[in-house]
């Protein structure tokens, strides 16, 4: 299910960098630099929708501050715009725009969706907790360490 997600949100940001991509070409900025400005833009709305659809299962812990993730998600991005771009220039001269566009994206999707698996995304190891129960999954805190009707322990 989540290749899905991956794949759907990675289709709609697609769309969006090959609509820029073609709005700046028709204004004469070069292929590989109207491109590079699309993939970009492409990015942001990717980071957004990979982290409230793609990922969404993997929320980051309160201590953790979301720009920490924005930003090693940029970072993935410049790699990917490197491999896009590479590809895309490489594309361009035997393709259309879009075509050698979408040639960029599948060369750095592979590379997208492994780093936001193992880096961006990752699974977050849960808090230790302590086990007062006979089962390692009963966390309930033993009646005596409960506070009592006067504030003290339980056994007031």
């Amino acid at each position: 299910m989540r290749l899905a997600r991956f794949s759907g949100v990675g289709l709609t940001c697609f769309a969006i960098q090959a609509g820029i991509l073609l709005a700046l070409g028709r204004a004469g900025v070069p292929g590989p630099i109207a491109n590079a400005t699309g993939f970009l833009a492409s990015a942001q709305v990717n980071f957004l929708l990979s982290t409230y659809v793609t990922w969404s299962d993997r929320r980051l812990p309160r201590a953790e501050p979301w720009a920490r993730r924005w930003l090693s998600f940029q970072a993935t991005v410049a790699v990917s715009l490197a491999c896009n771009t590479g590809v895309y220039a490489l594309a361009s001269g035997f393709l259309p725009p879009v075509a050698a566009a979408a040639a960029g994206v599948c060369a750095g999707a592979l590379l997208t969706y492994l780093a936001s698996d193992h880096l961006v995304f990752r699974r977050r190891r849960a808090a230790q907790t302590d086990h007062f129960g006979a089962s390692l999954d009963d966390h309930r805190r033993p009646a005596a360490a409960l506070p009592g009707p006067n504030g003290g322990p339980a056994a007031d």
